[in-house]
């Protein structure tokens, strides 16, 4: 998803978007956003395999890359977006291979004071515990499908 030329093209104009139109409310959100977008530009092949697990998070970013002009309204559900694929990015790689604006997204998250993990938000559910639980369940998964194909070989 993330590697296909369209979708680098329209990421391209999101961060120039916010690096040049000034969001007076959401000024720190916009920076945030255009250097989460810069990271998935860089990494893209890596997002594009790893980050699909949370589909409304997916499809809310598909959506606001198809729109001509970014709204203020728009950059906060943008970040969520963005944190969400992070979040699943470096639960799958580990931070150690996390980048600088990685490792500041998730200090942003768990240290600030925008989400809690008990919050009730749909946010907060899915990044303390969908992506994690789903990370699981696939390990899980994959494991119970060697442990079954190692005990009943093909021949």
């Amino acid at each position: 998803m993330f590697s296909s030329a369209a979708t680098r093209t329209k990421i391209h104009s999101l961060m120039q978007q916010l690096r040049s139109y000034p969001f007076l409310r959401q000024k720190e959100n916009a920076e945030r956003c255009a250097m989460l977008l810069e990271t998935i530009d860089e990494q893209h092949a890596v997002y594009s395999q790893l980050c699909h697990s949370q589909e409304y998070f997916v499809q809310h970013f598909q959506t606001i890359l198809q729109k001509k002009e970014i709204e203020e309204d728009d950059i906060f559900s943008l970040l969520e977006d963005l944190l969400i694929l992070v979040r699943e990015k470096t639960l799958r790689t580990g931070t150690p291979h996390a980048n600088d604006a990685e490792i500041a997204a998730l200090a942003h998250v768990l240290t600030g004071t925008d989400w809690a993990k008990d919050d009730g938000t749909l946010f907060s559910e899915t990044f303390f515990y969908k992506v994690p639980l789903s990370l699981i369940h696939a390990i899980s998964s994959d494991l119970h499908g060697k442990t079954a194909s190692s005990r009943y070989p093909t021949q």
